[in-house]
This record gives C-alpha cells, sequence and structure tokens, in this order.
C-alpha cells in the first residue's frame, strides 16, 4: 500500500521538492495513459467523423482526466455516456473510503482514453482504457467496447454477429494458455457480456478483473472463427478480398513432418515468390528441436497444425499416451512459433473415436487430405507434380512434406502449373469455412503416409 507523503518531515528545501514531486507526477501519468492505450489505430478525430473531448478535474484529493467522444445523436452517446458515468462513480466511491489517506501530497488519480477503430464498412468499435490509481500499488485497469452498426444506429453485441455456442467458445479457450481459471470459465459463459474488436486479421477480446496484472487480452485468428461469422459480415471485413467467389477453383497446400532445417526455409522462399498461403502440420519434436526454422514459418504468415510430438499412429497407443502425444506436441509448437494449432492432422491418416474424442475435448479439428502426392514414396520432382497434377480438383486439400528435398524441387513447377490452370491457394481453416455447407470435415485421403 501507498503510504502518504507528509511534506513536514522533509528537510529539503521546499522548491526542490515541489520541483521533483511535479516531474515524477507528470512522467508518471504520461507512462501510464501510454500503458493502456493498446496501441489505437487512430487518434484526435475517428474514422466516424465524431471528435474526443478531455476534461480534467484537479481537487485536493484526486484528479480525472477523461478523453470521451462528442456524438449529437443522444440515442448512441447515452450508453457511452451512461459507462463513464459508472466508472467515475466507482472511482469517487474509493476516493472516499481512502479519504483519510488521501490528500498532503498523495491524491488518487482515474483516466479513461477513448480512441475509435474501424472493424467492417458498417461497423466502429469505440474503446474505452480506464486507470484508477486510489490506495495501492498496481491500480485498477479496465477495458470496454461499443460496436456501432452505422446502417442502423445501433449498438452490437458479439452474438449479433457471429455464432456464439460451445464450439465456437471452445476455439476461444484454446487460445489461453493453460487452463482458464474459475474467473475466466464464469466470463466465457456470457458471450455478450464480452468486450470485443473485430478486423480483418483478428478477433481480438479483452476480459476485465480475471487477472490483478490488468485485462486479458485474448486474439483469435480471422482463420478460425469464419465457421461462425454471419456472412455479411464475414464478406464486409478486409479478408474477404482473399476469398473465392461461386464456381472459382481453390485449394489448399499441407506441409507435414517438419519443420526441417534445409527444406522447410526453401519451401518458404517459393511460396513467398508465388504469394502463396500454406498450412504447415509440425511435428513438436521437430518444432522443439529447431524453434527458429518453426518461428520462420508463423512469421511467414501460414497456419500452424499440430501433427503430434513423435508421429506414432495414435489408434495403436493407449489413450493416455495420446494425450500426451497431442498435448505435449502443442505446447512445443506453442514455444517454437508462439501460435496455437487449433488443426490437427493424425499420423497416416488414422482416426478412431477416442481420437476424434481427444481432438474435441482439446479444441482441435482433425484434418486429413484429399491428394496425396506421394512425395513420401515417390522422390522425384517430376512424379509429385504429374500425381498432383492427376488428381487435382476445385476444393482438395494436398498432402506434401517439408523434409524430402524433391518436395521443395517439385513445388515451383507445380505451383506454376496449377496458378496457370485457374487454381487459387487458400489455408486449410480458410478452405474448410468455404466448403462448411458443401463438405463435412475433416476430409478423409488414403491412409498412407500422412
Amino acid at each position: 500500500m501507498l503510504k502518504k507523503i507528509p511534506f513536514r518531515r522533509i528537510r529539503w528545501p521546499g522548491w526542490v521538492v515541489l520541483i521533483i514531486i511535479g516531474f515524477s507526477f507528470v512522467y508518471g501519468m504520461a507512462q501510464l495513459v501510454d500503458a493502456i492505450r493498446c496501441d489505437p489505430e487512430s487518434e484526435g478525430s475517428s474514422p466516424l467523423g465524431i471528435d474526443f473531448k478531455t476534461e480534467s478535474t484537479d481537487k485536493d484529493t484526486y484528479t480525472m482526466t477523461i478523453k470521451a467522444p462528442v456524438i449529437e445523436d443522444s440515442h448512441i452517446n447515452k450508453p457511452l455516456k451512461d459507462w463513464i458515468k459508472k466508472e467515475k462513480k466507482d472511482f469517487l466511491k474509493r476516493v472516499q473510503e481512502n479519504k483519510k489517506e488521501l490528500g498532503e501530497g498523495y491524491r488518487a488519480h482515474l483516466i479513461i482514453q477513448a480512441d475509435s477503430r474501424k472493424s467492417t464498412h458498417d461497423t466502429y468499435t469505440i474503446m474505452f482504457h480506464s486507470y484508477q490509481l486510489v490506495n495501492d500499488v498496481r491500480g485498477k485497469e479496465q477495458v470496454k467496447t461499443f460496436t456501432l452498426d452505422v446502417s442502423e444506429k445501433k449498438f452490437v453485441k458479439l452474438p449479433d454477429i457471429m455464432t456464439t455456442n460451445g464450439e465456437m467458445i471452445q476455439v476461444i479457450r484454446t487460445r489461453l494458455q493453460g487452463q482458464p481459471n474459475v474467473k475466466m470459465q464464469e466470463a466465457l459463459k456470457d458471450p455478450a457480456s464480452w468486450n470485443w474488436t473485430l478486423n480483418g486479421k483478428a478477433l481480438t477480446l479483452y476480459f476485465n478483473d480475471i487477472e490483478e496484472a490488468g485485462p486479458t487480452r485474448v486474439e483469435v485468428p480471422i482463420h478460425s472463427i469464419l465457421p461462425y461469422l454471419d456472412d455479411k459480415i464475414a464478406e464486409s471485413l478486409e479478408v474477404a478480398k482473399a476469398s473465392i467467389g461461386v464456381g472459382e477453383k481453390y485449394v489448399a497446400l499441407t506441409f507435414d513432418d517438419g519443420p526441417d532445417p534445409h527444406v522447410t526455409p526453401r519451401i518458404l522462399n517459393v511460396l513467398n515468390e508465388h504469394d502463396v498461403p500454406a498450412t504447415f502440420f509440425m511435428l513438436g519434436s521437430q518444432a522443439e528441436k529447431y524453434p527458429a526454422v518453426a518461428k520462420s514459418v508463423a512469421e511467414a504468415g501460414h497456419e500452424i497444425g499440430n501433427h503430434t510430438d513423435h508421429h506414432k499412429d495414435l489408434t495403436k497407443i493407449g489413450r493416455e499416451q495420446m494425450v500426451q502425444e497431442i498435448l505435449a506436441s502443442r505446447q512445443k509448437i506453442i514455444g517454437a512459433t508462439e501460435e496455437i494449432p487449433v488443426i490437427l492432422r493424425p499420423p497416416y491418416g488414422a482416426i478412431n473415436r477416442d481420437v476424434e474424442t481427444i481432438a474435441n475435448d482439446n479444441g482441435t479439428s482433425l484434418v486429413l487430405w484429399s491428394v496425396d502426392s506421394l512425395d513420401w514414396k515417390n522422390k522425384n520432382a517430376a512424379a509429385i507434380n504429374s500425381v498432383v497434377e492427376k488428381e487435382i480438383a476445385p476444393g482438395a486439400i494436398i498432402l506434401l512434406h517439408d523434409v524430402h528435398s524433391t518436395t521443395a524441387d517439385a513445388l515451383p513447377t507445380l505451383l506454376t502449373t496449377l496458378e496457370k490452370e485457374g487454381y487459387r491457394f487458400l489455408t486449410v481453416s480458410q478452405l474448410q469455412s468455404k466448403l462448411a455447407a458443401e463438405t463435412a470435415s475433416p476430409f478423409y485421403g488414403n491412409m498412407k503416409k500422412g
């Protein structure tokens, strides 16, 4: 607990004390404001054309600095003003409760910052960051978001624009490090209360009062939630620019068994040259052995999947070993890439009821393939291309391996050929979201090498 500063006990010249305290206060408040901004995407005027007004209150026992949006529409403005009013009321109540500790050089502080950011063509989010420092060391941080549908002039909650069933919540849960605590479990039950922002890259959630360090921020890649988004919203996001229209040909490239220090970088270079996204199903043991290579895959923007730890046939080992193979690999991949794999490809494509149950319990989708390049068998670039060209069809998931040099040899010609034939490329999750209405996952292929 911070203690008040009794000026009368300080023997230094008064002007020295005042300079030191004044500098410390200004610097400290600047740091606090910067710490709670959470990288706003805009400053000053918002994309909506509304302005922000800052009001300050300076009292003997507290200060308040509040930056709030100025909106003429009273219907829209009311919930924003009500939230600010609630924060002020809570702060002043705490000031009153601690009035004996305040004054004589120690004051409480309330800082509220606001910014506005675009979500879709028709929706904008107004985000508030509140910081209260009353009679403690850390202070209290809160994030509050209001998402406005401009066309209908009303605020929307997350369940208004996407399906928030148990399956979707499980996707959120997989983004959390470790098991959610009791407070988080409770928060996850009520999607309508979530604070969130959405853009073409990710859904970002902010959970207050879960941890002492401040709001818990959870970022979910857009490809993981596309199947749950309302079609109109999904189409209006920036990600829709890469979407494929009805009748167009699209496929997904997948690479298993890596990362490999020699082959994986070669494959990344070819994919970069062709501006093609892919999905890499990594072995945990390989990611642990070559973390820099694994990290480079994630940094290049490719999707990361789990291929177990040591490539064992899951249907031939006990349930406990299954769990170990999947979860140990998951943690190693997270450690190397800082990405949480939400899709799982069982080695050899071998699946039984236990595998499906364990995958579901851990929030992962099972993904196999529909075109086996046989690169693991025919270690010849021409043979690999011949197989794929013969079997390829719109909506295909192509099985390749980033551990064979001949696969890297074959890839430039393969991509060029498919591009000339009008094929476009998506990650597995993007492809599945497009085919959700037509094809049930997982995609089953020949149970061979995988």
